[in-house]
């Protein structure tokens, strides 16, 4: 007779576990944000086109409101949003938010307020030519304005004005 022999195969997955692998974090941390600078003048190109086709869509704006056309500029503008972040823009990607939240309180009060769009297509221009970083305080304040105009059309009241 033969004699019976167990084989119990080593578990690769548990070695590879165990075993230490790739990059460090601070190194793979630093390569990402390598990786990401290199696309920051794509970026920059791409906001300026979305900023330039923002500035045409309101140009065409009458005096009343028009739903067509603001739904038009909404889409023009939250479409980008995240991805000045991600390219160190992050009070761009405020601004275009700010923008956002107004066009979305227009239309829910079924008006529109060339002014406070004017404002903020001249601040997503100021912010996206300093790209946002020349002078921390004036970019707050000026993300703080644009906060006020948008908020202004939040409000309930702000129908009656």
């Amino acid at each position: 007779m033969s004699a019976v022999r167990i084989h119990i195969p080593p578990v690769r997955l548990a070695k590879l576990l165990r075993t230490p692998g790739g990059l460090p974090v601070a190194e793979a941390v630093q390569r990402a944000g390598a990786g990401l600078e290199s696309l920051k003048g794509e970026c920059l190109t791409e906001l300026k086109s979305v900023l330039d086709a923002a500035e045409g869509c309101a140009a065409r704006a009458g005096a009343a409101y028009d739903p067509a056309l603001l739904d038009e500029l909404y889409a023009i503008v939250a479409t980008p949003i995240g991805i000045p972040s991600v390219c160190g823009l992050a009070s761009v990607d405020t601004a275009l938010i700010s923008l956002s939240d107004l066009l979305d309180y227009l239309k829910g009060q079924e008006r529109w307020d060339a002014n406070a769009v004017a404002v903020h297509l001249r601040a997503f221009r100021l912010l996206l030519h300093t790209e946002g970083a020349a002078d921390a305080a004036g970019t707050q304040a000026i993300l703080a304005g644009l906060r006020k105009v948008s908020q202004r059309y939040a409000r309930p009241e702000a129908a009656a004005e």
